[in-house]
């Protein structure tokens, strides 16, 4: 993604945010993250977008975090008794 998109979207979110109650921040935030996903942004260009703003760090890690891929045969390891 060209820097002033990247730019543009921060611009907004930085504007919008200012209007959101804060018990609704992080919620729209995370809906922001999954927006920036969907729309084919890169998870490495998403996590720069998200450095300086705590709310969109702790989104991405949420947004992320359920990303992670794990080993089924692991899974199934924990129920063989």
């Amino acid at each position: 993604m060209a820097t002033s998109d990247t730019e543009i979207l921060l611009d907004v979110w930085d504007t919008l945010k200012s209007f959101i109650p804060s018990k609704d921040k992080m919620e729209a935030a995370e809906r922001i993250i999954k927006i920036f996903d969907e729309f084919g942004i890169s998870k490495q260009d998403i996590f720069e977008m998200t450095e300086e703003d705590k709310i969109l760090q702790t989104a991405y890690d949420r947004y992320f975090s359920n990303d992670e891929e794990y080993d089924e045969d692991e899974e199934w390891d924990e129920y063989d008794g």
